[in-house]
């Protein structure tokens, strides 16, 4: 009996905990700020190569994720090549192909912003 009640406790317990979790991220991921910078006195090339570098920071880790998501699924194909198995091919083909979106996704993003940034002409 004591075993029962423990369980339906704990289970309600984790459920709150859940629930509260799932609404703290969905909170963060739906509540957007607005910042605007005026030019009082600090110069906007300031701010621009603030975030320049943090793209750049974030991009190389894209990069670098990657890469090793490809090397994975290069091996993983490897492997899979000499079974008759195949979901571990196919999986094995995603991996691969997610990789090379991850590694070539920094190159690309820079390109689709020349592109918004001129109206698509």
């Amino acid at each position: 009996m004591q075993k029962k009640n423990l369980k339906t406790i704990l289970k309600k317990i984790s459920r709150k905990v859940l629930t509260i979790g799932l609404s703290v991220c969905m909170a963060a991921f739906f509540i957007s700020l607005h910042v605007q910078a005026q030019n009082q006195g600090i110069d906007q090339s300031v701010i621009q190569t603030g975030f320049t570098s943090l793209y750049q920071v974030v991009a190389s880790i894209v990069s670098n994720i990657g890469q090793l998501f490809l090397l994975w699924g290069v091996f993983e194909m490897a492997a899979s090549m000499n079974t008759q198995d195949g979901m571990a091919q196919s999986s094995a083909f995603k991996r691969v192909g997610g990789g090379l979106i991850a590694c070539i996704a920094p190159q690309i993003i820079p390109l689709i912003n020349i592109g918004a940034g001129t109206g698509g002409n």
